[in-house]
């Protein structure tokens, strides 16, 4: 029962997290503004351990710009980095920070 609860919990998160995500991310996609993407440093803070992944991938990123092709838009890493292993750490953060009586691993 108790890990029900914190598999409730981290799924709960994890859509909470996907989803201002997506706004976030289509609303940065449709203003005009060079530097919308900025916005995206939001996701720093609230990624913390995965955002550091940032790091990594700016070189791959500035490589990959430097190729101007279309096809590599959807290869844009904070994409990869917040949307989908963000979510994924949001959704297992419950169980790492609870014992083992509620469902934790502690």
């Amino acid at each position: 029962m108790s890990n029900r609860i914190t598999s409730k919990i981290g799924l709960g998160l994890a859509i909470i997290h996907l989803v201002s995500f997506v706004l976030l991310a289509l609303y940065v996609r449709n203003l005009p503004d060079p530097q919308a993407p900025l916005l995206f440093v939001a996701f720093v803070f609230v990624d913390l351990p995965v955002s550091l992944l940032d790091l990594l991938f700016a070189s791959f990123h500035l490589h990959l710009s430097s190729l101007e092709k279309p096809a590599f838009e959807f290869l844009y890493p904070p994409y990869f980095i917040h949307g989908l292993l963000g979510t994924i750490w949001w959704y297992f953060l419950p169980r790492l920070v609870t014992p083992r009586r509620f469902g934790g691993i502690w």
